[in-house]
Parts: structure tokens; sequence; C-alpha cells
């Protein structure tokens, strides 16, 4: 059974950090974009933990994510649900070892600017694409949440909750929720901003072996 690519990571890591006064969404939303328009390259470590409403189950992994403008990006989880996600601009790839296939998709279709994805592509922007809510802060105000629903009617994400440092206005988590009931909950950790990150990276290998199959991603 195919799974869609957590496409969802690779859209907080770049979204910035709020103003230290609980400012107004609006003031919220601009900020974001700003944060994320100053990012050209960024590398995060990552945990996720998905729970599928279906089976009732909590599958977690570790390990790392890496964005370059325009369009590139890896994801590479190590620990637990093993699989790599590569976006080299053109093509979208994910890997995973244990069903032995690659899906592949055209990077259009994967990163329609209706979904949380955009942010990091640079396909949509906030307040075009998303409503966006003042969600409440964690303990001692550390952390502030805010809340993004797609506009667009039919999208496959339902909403999306980040958590925002409120120190350094760095994006550290976030909560994703499908229409089926399944739950995303990342968090991140060192992140690096403007790096550098060399090209290559961003690349993909199709291993030997290994079937390719096209993905069910977007109509």
């Amino acid at each position: 059974m195919h799974r869609r690519a957590p496409g969802i990571v690779l859209a907080v890591l770049l979204l910035p950090g709020l103003a230290a006064a609980a400012p107004d969404v609006d003031t919220v939303v601009r900020q974001v974009q700003e944060r994320y328009d100053a990012t050209r390259d960024l590398t995060a470590d990552v945990t996720q933990e998905v729970t599928v409403a279906s089976l009732g189950k909590t599958i977690t992994a570790h390990g790392t994510i890496a964005f370059k403008k325009p369009g590139k990006l890896r994801l590479e989880l190590t620990e637990g649900d093993v699989q790599t996600i590569v976006a080299d601009g053109t093509l979208l790839w994910l890997y995973q070892p244990k069903e032995q296939q690659v899906l592949k998709a055209p990077f259009t279709a994967a990163f329609r600017s209706s979904t949380p994805i955009s942010f990091l592509t640079g396909v949509g922007r906030i307040a075009d694409d998303f409503t966006a809510a003042l969600d409440g802060e964690g303990a001692e105000g550390a952390e502030i949440y805010l809340r993004l629903t797609p506009r667009r009617d039919g999208s496959d994400v339902g909403q999306l909750r980040l958590t925002v440092a409120r120190s350094g206005f760095d994006i550290i988590g976030a909560e994703v929720h499908d229409p089926l009931g399944n739950v995303s909950r990342l968090r991140f950790e060192h992140i690096r901003r403007n790096t550098g990150l060399d090209d290559a990276r961003f690349t993909f290998e199709v291993p030997k072996g290994v079937d390719v199959v096209a993905a069910p991603i977007g109509q």
C-alpha cells in the first residue's frame, strides 16, 4: 500500500517565528512569510510521530532534513520508519527500503500551493492559500501556536498547527491532521539556516533492484 510522502515536514522548517509580544494574526503571518523569504537554505534534525487512525498505532522516526531554494530538499529518516525523500526541483522521489520501491512524482504535482509544503518551495503564499489563526501558547509563554487551514476545497491536508519558539523565532514543531483522522507530529532541533548547501546533496540515485512506480500524489 502506497504511503504519501510526509511533505508537511518540508514546509514547517522554513516558517519563521513570532514577535515576542503576541501580535495579531496578520502580523504573525507577515513575519512568517518574511522569515521564509530570507531563508536560502536550511538543515535540521527531525523527529516524526505518525498516528494512523485505522490502525490505532503511532510510528516514530528520527532523521535529518535539508532544503535549498529553488525547490530542493532531502529528508532522511534513519531510525524507526526508514525512508528518504528527495526533491530536485523537477521530480519528487520517495524511497522506502522496507517496501523495496521508489515512488516518483512530478515536482509540480507534489508541491501544490494548497498544501503546507508550498511554503518550502515558494509555490504559494501563506495569506493567499491558508486561513490563519493564533492558537494559544505553551508553558510559560515560551512557545506560540499558529493554526493554518487550507482555503481551497478538497485539500488533502485538514489542518496544520505550528509550534514557534518565542526566543529565536524558530518553528520547532508541527501537528498535521488529515481528513482521514491521521495525525503527524513533528519536532525540529539544531536548525541551521543559510550555510551554503551544495546542489549535489539534492540528487537521487535509484538503488539497484528497487522498483520505481508513479506516486498517487495530487489530481
